[in-house]
């Protein structure tokens, strides 16, 4: 990794774990009901967005998006089996298993 490239990566890093952090708000958020929460929900997600663009300053646009959008789902998945235990079948992991295995490719290609 180029000396300036570390930056791109921690601004990837940024906008999957606010991604997480509104997707978890947005389930708190009951419905909206509770606003505090949704608000909090939409800032995030705007705060994500905000990074992915920073991110992909310096990282291919293909690439950045699978690792945000892929890596989102993944650790937004083991969040909700964690705080509301929401558990996956085998065939839910195996569709995990499959987005990691093609982040992974489109890494390598």
């Amino acid at each position: 990794m180029q000396n300036a490239q570390w930056i791109h990566y921690a601004f990837m890093t940024l906008a999957i774990f606010l991604e997480v952090a509104a997707n978890i708000f947005i389930k708190y958020s009951d419905g909206f009901r509770r606003r505090w929460m949704g608000a909090s929900g939409i800032a995030c997600i705007l705060a994500s967005f905000t990074a992915l663009s920073q991110a992909v300053k310096g990282i291919d646009l293909s690439i950045a998006y699978a690792l945000w959008g892929g890596t989102g789902i993944l650790l937004t998945t083991i969040a909700a089996l964690i705080l509301f235990q929401q558990k996956l079948s085998r065939t839910g992991w195996l569709g995990i298993a499959s987005i990691v295995v093609g982040i992974s490719l489109l890494k390598l290609a």
